[in-house]
């Protein structure tokens, strides 16, 4: 049910109310050219949560990555004014809960339909490296006969899936993944639990795991026990492999597509693939924090986007290496200390605040490892660049510290590194600010900078 409201936030205009959830109120807004776009207004209660404000922030840099035709992309944030919001692309249609609350079951074309496109999302996104932590049939539009995937999970960066203070519980029972439920470590594969979930839903009309107690369904998940017998006989064996208990059991995204791609309801039942899932080890039941979202994959299914990447934080990045390097040339011993320290500090302030923590030792042991890595490309460097002959020491010691500069953020192990300056850098410029920052200001800067270390070395 739609409310009327003529609010102005930002560039945005606000059109209606659209729909409201555990963490915000979602609009139909307007953007500056006069587009649809849907706006999420996190609730007052999350903006005054500082730390999951900076968590949403990090999140929110790992969302603009997805790319696919079945998921609304995410277009703007902000996150650092009194009313922080989320802007996404605008799916006119109707929920896939309301539809079939509605109209009944899919058909069974329909189902498969809907199953191999939901798959075709999950693999898309998590081909960028993100956990969409939410998937369930509120959150999957009808456009047409086309499903879109929205509003990824936020409600777990307020605390997991739970809100301490008050008790509340926060996710939809029925479709979340045991591991979720025990605030164990969260994988993909709990996305393919949920999506499992969702597609049974459509073909029956019911929630997997009963309609009981909040009690009962969360027992019944934790212990298995899916319906799964009242779901067509087609879909039962494809059912069964993603609804497993143990995480490392389920199919992966992609492995739940090829499966998907061989359900045939005319047939009465699956042509199951026979080829074994790889062995892997069972992750521990015990409660442990949302881990980092994995990197993106070396051969991404979408072409790079430029345009979006110099409107980004990332870019601000680069622009800020760059600067560095060139710094470094100019004083190789001041600025190199300096940025062997800023690479400590954000090693630090990732162990100590991040959500991740590693064993303390682990962390030395990387850490050292890194710096003595990034000190041999620096001492290869100067020896290949005296093996020339055509450089003197004056020289080649300032360009061998430059490499030294880099190699601390993009050798092997630099990961924590790049991703506290990203999360930082997302958190400070967040949505549009980025580009603003990177023409107006970090870009002449490292421009100046270049130029510089060019004048030193002639």
């Amino acid at each position: 049910m739609s409310t009327r409201t003529h609010e102005q936030l930002g560039p945005y205009r606000l059109i209606e109310k659209i729909g409201e959830g555990g963490m915000g109120v979602v609009h139909l807004g307007l953007d500056g050219a006069g587009r649809e776009v849907a706006v999420k207004v996190l609730h007052p209660h999350v903006a005054a949560d500082l730390k999951a404000r900076d968590r949403l922030a990090r999140e929110v840099e790992s969302m603009r990555r997805v790319r696919s035709r079945y998921v609304a992309e995410m277009l703007d944030a902000e996150l650092t004014g009194s009313r922080p919001y989320i802007v996404t692309r605008f799916a006119p249609g109707r929920t896939l809960e309301a539809t079939v609350r509605e109209r009944g079951p899919l058909k069974p074309r329909e189902v498969v339909a809907v199953a191999r496109k939901l798959c075709q999302a999950l693999v898309d996104i998590h081909d960028a490296g993100v956990i969409h932590r939410d998937l369930k049939p509120s959150n999957v539009m009808l456009v047409g006969d086309e499903p879109l995937v929205i509003d990824f999970g936020i409600a777990h960066l307020v605390n997991a899936t739970r809100l301490t203070q008050s008790g509340m519980f926060v996710g939809t029972p029925g479709y979340l993944a045991p591991e979720v439920i025990r605030d164990s470590r969260i994988t993909q594969a709990a996305d393919v639990h949920s999506l499992a979930s969702t597609v049974f839903f459509a073909a029956t009309g019911l929630s997997p795991f009963g309609a009981g107690t909040f009690e009962a369904v969360c027992f019944n998940t934790l212990e298995g026990r899916a319906r799964i017998d009242e779901a067509p006989v087609w879909l039962r064996d494809w059912l069964s492999r993603a609804l497993r208990v143990d995480p490392a059991a389920r199919p992966t995204a992609r492995e739940l597509l090829r499966l998907a791609d061989a359900l045939d309801p005319a047939a009465g039942r699956t042509r199951v693939m026979r080829a074994p899932l790889p062995p892997v080890p069972v992750a521990p039941t015990v409660r442990a924090e949302l881990p980092e979202p994995p990197g993106p994959p070396a051969a991404p299914r979408e072409p790079f986007d430029l345009r979006r990447f110099v409107a980004g934080s990332d870019f601000c990045g680069v622009l800020i290496l760059v600067t560095l390097m060139a710094l470094t040339v100019v004083k190789p011993v001041a600025v190199g200390l300096t940025v062997a320290a800023l690479s400590l500090a954000l090693r630090a302030g990732a162990y100590f605040l991040g959500e991740n923590r590693r064993t303390l030792s682990r962390v030395v042991l990387v850490t050292l490892g890194h710096v003595v890595l990034a000190l041999a490309l620096g001492v290869t460097a100067a020896a290949l660049l005296h093996s020339t002959g055509r450089l003197g020491t004056r020289h080649v010691e300032p360009l061998a510290a430059s490499v030294f500069t880099l190699g601390l953020f993009v050798l092997p192990g630099a990961g924590t590194v790049r991703q506290a300056a990203s999360r930082t850098l997302a958190r400070l410029l967040p949505g549009h600010r980025a580009l603003t920052m990177s023409v107006a200001v970090l870009g002449p800067i490292a421009l100046i900078a270049m130029i510089t270390a060019l004048t030193e070395l002639l």
